[in-house]
């Protein structure tokens, strides 16, 4: 019997609760050669840490604070099959592609340039001068992406978006932001350069577990429209409440992210609109292995959406995507396969 046992602890060491393996550490034993994790969280982002550590306090800004959860079960929808390689061209500049090939006609092409100046020595250094600059285009709808960050220094930070949806120019949307970062709070502001509109946000950490803060937006065109917004973020041990109202768009959410462990993450989300007085409710799980992750989501619509990612090597990743809408009776699959650094 305490073979048996002896036996069914090895076979299954290192998988209990979807725990990653990592080599025995007691001192006297031998250590195995076994291989590091490649699948990575984004809670474990090297620059995020390192923000987190210089700046315990610093919340983030009213647009990125539902970031968090909507990235931690997050699936992306796909049907057909979608390449995407990448590659560094030098140490500040990256480039990537991307080819979707659908199950029927039609299918997209675009191309991602990324270049990161400043000082490389130090990549999270935070202080001096970094300019970053990421332009996206889609030569078949005549799409384009520009998107420009400088960091002045710890303090303060500039942003120039520009987003083309077709060749037409009138289909535009051009933004400067800037935002000052203290030690305990984010204030921002949001203009067009034609003054169509204009945006104040303040966010501030209450305590070291709660954060709240507002936006107040105002537009010239097409009419007139003042509308104020509130959000707030509470952490409450492995599990983070979110709160946001916004009210130009008269839309509520609300939402939890629970921590099973450092490999299991639950998302809950309920979104009302006032417009259209409807209500949805969805559930995400994200689960993470040595090479491999799945996410999955349900929505109160009937709609469930999954996707299973496997690492082959750190430079090749596939991945199988599923889409089903119990209602309309309606499912979609799709495979992506990603080389490259991309």
């Amino acid at each position: 019997m305490s073979q048996t046992r002896s036996n069914t602890y090895r076979l299954f060491s290192g998988y209990g609760d979807c725990e990653v393996p990592r080599p025995p550490g007691p001192e006297g034993e031998k250590e195995e050669t076994k291989e590091e994790p490649i699948i990575f969280d984004e809670s474990e982002n090297p620059m995020l840490q390192e923000m987190q550590k210089k700046f315990p306090l610093r919340p983030p800004s009213f647009e990125m604070l539902l970031q968090p959860l909507r990235l931690a079960t997050m699936v992306e929808p796909l049907e057909g099959v979608k390449v995407d390689f990448g590659m560094g061209l030098s140490q500040r500049l990256q480039v990537s592609t991307s080819w979707l090939l659908p199950h029927g006609p039609g299918g997209s092409f675009d191309i991602t340039l990324m270049f990161a100046g400043g000082k490389m020595a130090n990549p999270y250094d935070f202080v001096s001068p970094s300019p970053f600059l990421m332009a996206r285009v889609t030569p078949g709808l005549g799409k384009q992406d520009l998107k420009l960050v400088y960091k002045i220094n710890d303090k303060i930070e500039g942003r120039l978006s520009a987003n083309y949806l077709s060749r037409d120019p009138r289909e535009s949307h051009v933004q400067l932001e800037v935002d000052y970062n203290g030690h305990d709070f984010v204030a921002g502001a949001k203009f067009g350069p034609a003054g169509e509109f204009l945006s104040l946000s303040y966010m501030q950490s209450l305590t070291k577990f709660l954060i709240g803060g507002f936006e107040l937006t105002g537009l010239r065109k097409p009419r007139q429209l003042v509308g104020l917004s509130g959000g707030l973020k509470y952490n409450y041990g492995l599990t983070t409440f979110y709160g946001q109202y916004l009210q130009m768009q008269d839309m509520l959410h609300i939402g939890a992210c629970i921590k099973g462990n450092p490999n299991v993450t639950f998302s809950t989300e309920l979104v009302y609109s006032g417009m259209s007085k409807e209500m949805e409710f969805a559930l995400g799980t994200s689960i993470r292995f040595q090479r491999a992750k799945f996410n999955a989501q349900i929505s109160a619509s009937g709609k469930l959406v999954t996707s299973l990612m496997h690492a082959i090597n750190p430079f090749l990743k596939m991945s199988m995507h599923s889409e089903v809408d119990f209602f309309k009776q309606e499912q979609k699959f799709g495979l992506g396969i990603m080389l490259g650094s991309g």
